[in-house]
């Protein structure tokens, strides 16, 4: 069965190719958008790369499967998606929906930093988590393709790192064919 996972950050996005991995993460308040044709390619691709804190990595982490990382802005300790979301999320909608895509199932995940209790930082992820799966159902996807589940900070991507903003992020992971 194939596994996938999108990573999803609100801190920024490094495109494959468009930004040179030597480059440095983009400002705070840049806004990136990748494609749906970009997100599908990153899905696709066979590629292994290590992935970097903030943005676009590909890699190849056991049962996980490939990787992108999407800028996906909530409100501070809110799940409240801010209006800048919509443009990316919007992208995800197109290449979850596509033909390549379009069959499967996913599971949303969200993951916070460590800052705040541990109970506090699941419930915030799993309302993140919701929240997106809640824009893409609105947008015309089936719910039924869509699961939801917190993880808070139980799995940092910086782990030497705990309050970095790279921690938080939304996870979408392919659960194969739907029924």
């Amino acid at each position: 069965m194939r596994r996938l996972i999108i990573s999803l950050t609100w801190v920024g996005v490094f495109a494959a190719g468009a930004i040179p991995a030597h480059a440095g993460p983009p400002d705070e308040g840049a806004q990136s958008v990748l494609s749906n044709q970009q997100i599908q390619q990153a899905l696709q691709a066979p590629v292994t790369r290590s992935f970097t804190p903030r943005g676009l990595a590909r890699r190849q982490a056991g049962d996980s499967g490939q990787s992108v990382s999407l800028n996906i802005p909530f409100e501070h300790n809110s799940s409240a998606l801010m209006p800048q979301a919509s443009l990316q999320l919007k992208e995800l909608e197109l290449a979850l929906t596509s033909t390549s895509l379009g069959k499967d199932r996913f599971e949303v995940a969200g993951h916070t930093d460590a800052k705040g209790s541990a109970q506090y930082n699941k419930q915030l992820s799993l309302r993140r988590a919701e929240a997106v799966k809640r824009f893409l159902v609105a947008k015309g996807m089936d719910a039924g393709r869509l699961t939801t589940v917190g993880y808070g900070s139980d799995k940092l991507l910086a782990p030497d790192r705990p309050q970095d903003p790279s921690n938080r992020r939304e996870e979408i992971r392919d659960l194969g064919a739907a029924n």
